[in-house]
C-alpha cells in the first residue's frame, strides 16, 4: 500500500542549496539598497525562523521575498541524500513524483537544475508560484502551496488521502493541511524539525532514505490507505 502521488517541495527538500539561499537572499538585499548578512547572521535568523522580517526591509518584507524567489537558483546545492534511489524505487512501483516550488519562475528552469542534477527521470512534473499565475491561482499567504496542490490532485484524479506532500518549512505543513494531505518534514536542524511537527508534520525525516522508511511505515500501519499499485 503506497502513495499514488508524491508531492515535494523543492528547495532544501529535494536539493540541498542552503548557500544558495543566502546568495540568494544578498542579492535581494542589495537590490533593496541594503548591507549584506554575514553567513553566522543569516544561520542564525534561518535557524530561528528569522530570517522573514531580519532580511527584508521594513514595511517592504512581501515585495523582498517575492524578488527573492525569482532569482533564487541553485548553483552549488546537490540533492538530499538518497533522493535519485528511492525516487527511482517509487517511480518504479507506479508512484508520480511531482515538485511544487516556491521559485516564481518557469518550471522550465527547475527542469534544467533536475538535469544538471540528473534528478530529471525520476520527477513526473514541476509546478511553481509562476504557474500559479498562469493557471488562475492565488496564495493564500505568501509561499502558499494549497492552491496548486489541490489543482494537481484534481488534474491527477487523485484522492487526498493518497497524496503525501514532502516539505522543509513549516509554511509547507501549512499548505499540506490547507489542501488536506498528509506532510512530512524533512530537515537535519533540530529546531526546524520541532517547527515542523508543531505546525502538523506527521514525521520529520533527516533525508530520503529515512522518507521511505517513514512511507512504509505509515502505509503499513493504514495512515495512508491507498489502492495498491
Amino acid at each position: 500500500m503506497v502513495p499514488r502521488l508524491l508531492i515535494l517541495d523543492y528547495d532544501l527538500t529535494l536539493v540541498n542549496n542552503l548557500y544558495d539561499f543566502f546568495e540568494a537572499v544578498n542579492e535581494s538585499r542589495k537590490a533593496f539598497d541594503l548591507k549584506p548578512l554575514s553567513l553566522v547572521e543569516f544561520l542564525n535568523y534561518f535557524l530561528s525562523d528569522e530570517l522573514t522580517w531580519r532580511a527584508a526591509p521594513e514595511g517592504s518584507s512581501e515585495y523582498f521575498w517575492r524578488f527573492f524567489r525569482r532569482i533564487y537558483r541553485t548553483k552549488h546545492g546537490k540533492p538530499i541524500a538518497g533522493a535519485a534511489v528511492v525516487l527511482e524505487l517509487l517511480k518504479s512501483i507506479g508512484v508520480r513524483n511531482v515538485i511544487v516550488t516556491g521559485r516564481e519562475v518557469p518550471s522550465s528552469s527547475i527542469w534544467l537544475e533536475l538535469q544538471g542534477m540528473g534528478l530529471d527521470h525520476v520527477i513526473d512534473g514541476v509546478y511553481t508560484l509562476y504557474d500559479l499565475t498562469i493557471l488562475g491561482g492565488r496564495e493564500e499567504s505568501l509561499f502558499d502551496k494549497s492552491w496548486i496542490i489541490s489543482y494537481l490532485l484534481s488534474k491527477s484524479s487523485v484522492e487526498r488521502s493518497d497524496a503525501v506532500f514532502i516539505g522543509d518549512y513549516w509554511l509547507d505543513a501549512l499548505s499540506a493541511s490547507r489542501a488536506g494531505v498528509l506532510f512530512i518534514g524533512i530537515t537535519g536542524f533540530e529546531k526546524r524539525a520541532h517547527d515542523l511537527l508543531k505546525h502538523g508534520a506527521c514525521r520529520v525525516v533527516r533525508d530520503f532514505y529515512e522518507l521511505l522508511a517513514a512511507l512504509y511505515e505509515l502505509c503499513r500501519s493504514g495512515v495512508c490507505i491507498c489502492e495498491n499499485v
